[in-house]
Order: C-alpha cells, then structure tokens, then sequence
C-alpha cells in the first residue's frame, strides 16, 4: 500500500478527495440526536386497578404477570413492585434479559403473552402496557420534542376535533414522527347503558358484555420493520368510529339469531368529564404533542414538522392559532453546535502546538489535515455502522483530535530522517514508514485496548460510554490508514520539490531530530561537553535534555519521585 501511494500520487488525492466528500455526505445525512439511543435489554411492565390495595395487586395482578413474563426467553431478571398511590393500584415489573437478546421480538412475544393473560385478570385492571426501559438521565429522549398549544374563538370540543381529525393525521405521515397526542378539552366517549332485564333474560351478566366491548377496540403490536437505519413499528388497530359500530357488535349467538350490544344496552355518543382546561386571551386552548422515532435526525424532523404546519394553515378555522410551546430540536441544536465550536479552538490549538514545535508550516499543515482525514473517515464508518451525532460521540471525535496527530508525527518524523541521511525522497518515505509500522501499531493498539472494557459494560453504564469508546477507537483505525498513505505521499512530494528547489536536506529543517542531530555534531566538534552546544537548541529540547540527563546520573532520584506522585495521586482520588 505504502508503495502504491508513493508511485501514484494522483490515487492517492483522488482517493482522500472521495473519501471528504463521502464524510461530508454523511455529516449531512447522519441521525443527530442530543444522547444516544437508550435502548437497553430490559423492558417494564406496568398495569393500573383502581380501588385495590398494594396486597390484593400483589396477589392477583402482579404474580400472574411475573408468571407470565418468565415464559419469555431470554429472561434473567425479574424486579417488581406493587403499590397504590392516588386510590389507585399499581403494580410495575422491570425484565431484564441476557446479553444478544433480540429485543424486538422479545418485546413482541412478551405483549402477545400478556394480550392473552388479560382475559384472565381481574375486570377492573386497566392499561396494561410494555415499555421500553430509559434511564433516568436519558428520560429526555422519551419525552415529546415538539409541544404545541391550539387556540382560537371555537368550543374545546371543536379545537380538539379538528387536531384528531386533520393536524394529528397529518403530521404523523411526516417522515420520522413516531407519535402524535392531543390534550386537553374534551375527549369524545361512548356511554353504554345496560337493560337489566334484557341480560337477565339472554343470562348475560355485565362483565360478558363489558369484554364484548373491549374487543372491539383493538391496538397491538404486530412487529418492527427495518429500513436501513430506522425502524417502524407496525401495528393493528381495529377502532369503532361511531355509536353505530358498537350497538352492531355481536355479543353471543341466541340459537341462530346473534345477539348484539344495541339489543341489550342503550349507547350514547357524548364527551367525557374535562380534566384539563386552559385559555389563551380569553379564548379556549388545547394541545398536541409529538413524539420522534428512533434513529432519526432531531432537527431535521422538527423542520419538516414546521414545515408541514406552515402549509395547515389554509385549513385551520378562521381565528385560529398554533403556538409553538416547546422545541427540543433547538436545545439539541444549540449544544451540537457549542460543542462543534469548542472541538474547532481546540483543533486550533494543536495546529498552533504543532507550529511552535516543528517550526515548520508545511509540516505542521500535514500533520493537521490527519485529523480532518480521520474524522472524515470516522464520520464514514459512524453512519455506515447506523450510529448517530450527539454529545457523546461528538465528545469521542474531539477526544481523538490529540491521539491521531501522534501517528502521523512518528511517519513524517521518519521520513525525514532517512532524507537528512542522505536518502532520496521517494526512498525515504517509503523506508520511512515501513520502519515505524510495528511501533505504531503495538502503540495504537495500547490505547485501543483501554477502550475495550468499554463494550463489555452492563446496565446504564453501557449507554454512557460505549458509543464514546465506539467513536474514538474509529477515529483510532482511521488515522493508520492516514498516517501510511497520506503522510508518505505528500511528505515525498513536499520533499521533492525542496530538492528541485536547490534546498536538498531540507526536510523539517527545524524539527526535534534535526535539533538533536546538530546538537550531536556540535558536542563532537568541542570535545563531546553537551554544554557547549546548549545554546543552538530550543528552550524545549534543553529542558528534556536537563530531565534526561538527570534521571540518567540520579535514577533512585526518578524512582522516588514517580513513587511520590503516584501516591500523591492515589491520596487525591481516594480523597
């Protein structure tokens, strides 16, 4: 490879020119997210029975779940609780499953489970649901990104009929919406009246005809569909749309004649009690919000939904008003885009760092345009490897600017020491890089190994840190490929057009080896005194030749005082 990039250098540009603008397309396309995605093997079972105490919960809707989560494979733990709070019962059950568990089908299974269990639980029990486990600093991520308030010169009932039957409908079809709920006002109901006589007569009894009605309203999951990097949730929804529908609905069979709600019960198509009431200048308000996918761009999502509204407008009743209460998006925005600025100065500051010490623009150029090369490349493998831009992967590719430059230092270091002995360009950086490539790697794969514990995490932690670990071991891999292709090519160029210039040797000209080499001829032309030549030599090199020297005529010296610190460390942490 390193000798391919040397002959062809014409490759080697076309290659790193695709390789930016294929980071640039996917700096464009990447998911951005303010914290990563907080999917974790474990779920949450919860389920509501108002008027039971903690104990009855326990015994008769707690245990039948548990019972029925251990069915599912994959279970390894099982925590529940069961407690009352308002008047109201509650029973929660947080799964944990083993590593490699297929979540999705995992959740699948254990919602098909429970849709069968819930025949059996006691009548009052409501709203039992699974859940996605969030943690508690990643609750954010689980909370609506966009809340809006409607208002206008119309009753609750109507505000809130034309967000369900126009707005909601709407901009769930925007691509990367998951979720959008109304609030507030009026919730249309159906009442259902029983005529006792008539059950009594049929030997019904309400609790029959009650789980007759139930069914009617159906909503589960039928499983998950993938499309590159989202996923879509499919799921069926059977949902009477009128009064008509429910008296239609067929209870029993009486002989061959079927017997349905409107035979038994009288149904009234009403509102239910408000819970909620609120106004805006004297006008009725109520409101939406809407929940984003997984995986998805944030700010670009919030834009299509703005964008959407905009063009709602011409349909809204005259009067009307949508305020924008809430924007998640422009929170993301502004740190994405604070922490892009600060990883700017600090990119900055290693050029300036790299300048004092090399002294040398064109090379410190070089060693700079490493650090754009292999963020370009880990952007490449980020979006290729499905994850997304947000504060902790963003922290990883600002962690990695300091590491990747070493690498290539070490090359064109090389390099240019090979061409100072005498070497021809081309031969130097070929023989160059060769030399250092084992150093490299047995260095790079020290620091790589630290992170692998990383991916090993369990629990929380594992949000925290393994796309952190993740993105700095990529920007890691990214800067070999730079530091043996990039780095030998241009460092061959630039030293070959010194040469044709009449400025053979010219090299880094200021570099550390340079100094150390004319420090070394110098100490041999006046005897070998070091001393002699201590004034040619920048402050930095005579101070480590100070350091060196030392620890050198002195190591119990060097061996106490590394004992020192270490112990003044460990009192420090441990404190």
């Amino acid at each position: 490879m390193i000798r391919l990039s040397l002959r062809r250098p014409v490759a080697v540009a076309m290659t790193y020119t695709a390789v930016a603008l294929l980071g640039v397309a996917a700096w464009r396309n990447v998911a951005i997210e303010l914290l990563p995605d907080t999917r974790l093997p474990r779920l949450t079972v919860a389920a509501r029975w108002p008027g039971s105490s903690p104990e009855t919960v326990e015994a008769f809707l707690t245990a039948p779940l548990e019972a029925t989560v251990q069915q599912v494979r994959g279970v390894e733990r099982i925590v529940s609780q069961s407690f009352e709070q308002q008047g109201t019962g509650a029973a929660q059950i947080d799964v944990e499953f083993q590593r490699g568990t297929d979540m999705d089908f995992a959740r699948l299974d254990l919602s098909e489970r429970i849709a069968t269990l819930e025949e059996t639980l006691p009548p009052g029990v409501r709203n039992v649901a699974v859940s996605q486990y969030v943690p508690e600093e990643f609750a954010e991520q689980s909370q609506p990104f966009l809340l809006y308030t409607f208002t206008g010169p119309f009753t609750l009932e109507a505000l809130r009929r034309h967000l369900d039957e126009v707005v909601a409908p709407e901009l769930s079809a925007v691509d990367g919406v998951a979720l959008v709920r109304v609030f507030g006002g009026r919730a249309r109901r159906l009442d259902i009246q029983l005529d006792e006589e008539k059950i009594g007569a049929l030997g019904l009894d309400p609790v029959r005809v009650q789980r007759a009605i139930n069914e009617l309203d159906l909503v589960g999951e039928a499983g998950i569909v993938r499309e590159g990097g989202r996923e879509r949730t499919i799921t069926i929804m059977n949902r009477p749309a009128s009064a008509a529908d429910v008296r239609e609905a067929v209870i029993m069979s009486a002989g061959a004649t079927p017997v349905r709600v409107g035979d038994v019960a009288t149904v009234f198509d009403t509102y239910e009690e408000p819970n909620q009431l609120s106004r805006i200048d004297l006008r009725p308000a109520v409101g939406f919000e809407i929940m984003r996918g997984i995986g998805v761009n944030a700010v670009r999502v919030a834009d299509a939904v703005k964008a959407r509204l905009a063009e709602l407008e011409r349909l809204n009743p005259s009067g009307t008003e949508i305020i924008l209460e809430e924007d998640m998006s422009e929170e993301i925005a502004r740190q994405l885009t604070d922490l892009r600025k600060r990883a700017l100065v600090s990119a900055l500051v290693i050029f300036c760092v790299l300048l004092v010490f090399l002294r040398s623009f064109n090379s410190a150029a070089l060693i700079f345009a490493t650090i754009a090369f292999s963020v370009l490349i880990a952007l490449n493998l980020i979006y290729f490897g499905g994850l997304t831009l947000n504060l902790l992967t963003l922290m990883g590719l600002a962690l990695g600017f300091g590491l990747v430059v070493d690498n290539s230092i070490v090359v064109l270091e090389n390099v240019y020491r090979r061409h100072q002995g005498g070497e021809p360009p081309f031969e130097a950086a070929e023989r160059g890089a060769r030399e250092v490539v084992l150093p490299i790697l047995a260095s790079t794969a020290t620091t790589l190994i630290v992170f692998v514990p990383f991916v090993y995490l369990q629990g929380e932690l594992r949000v925290f840190y393994v796309p952190l670990a993740v993105v700095v071991a990529l920007t890691l891999v990214a800067s070999l490929f730079v530091a043996f292709t990039f780095i030998p090519a241009l460092g061959s160029r630039v030293l070959a057009r010194r040469d044709g210039e009449g400025r053979p040797g010219a090299g880094v000209g200021s570099g550390p080896a340079a100094h150390s080499r004319a420090g070394e001829s110098s100490a041999a032309d006046s005897g070998g005194s070091l001393t002699d030549a201590e004034p040619a030599w920048p402050i930095y090199l005579r101070f480590y030749a100070d350091i060196v020297g030392l620890t050198v005529r002195f190591p119990m010296v060097a061996i106490v005082m590394t004992a020192i610190v270490f112990g003044g460390s460990y009192y420090l942490f441990d404190r």
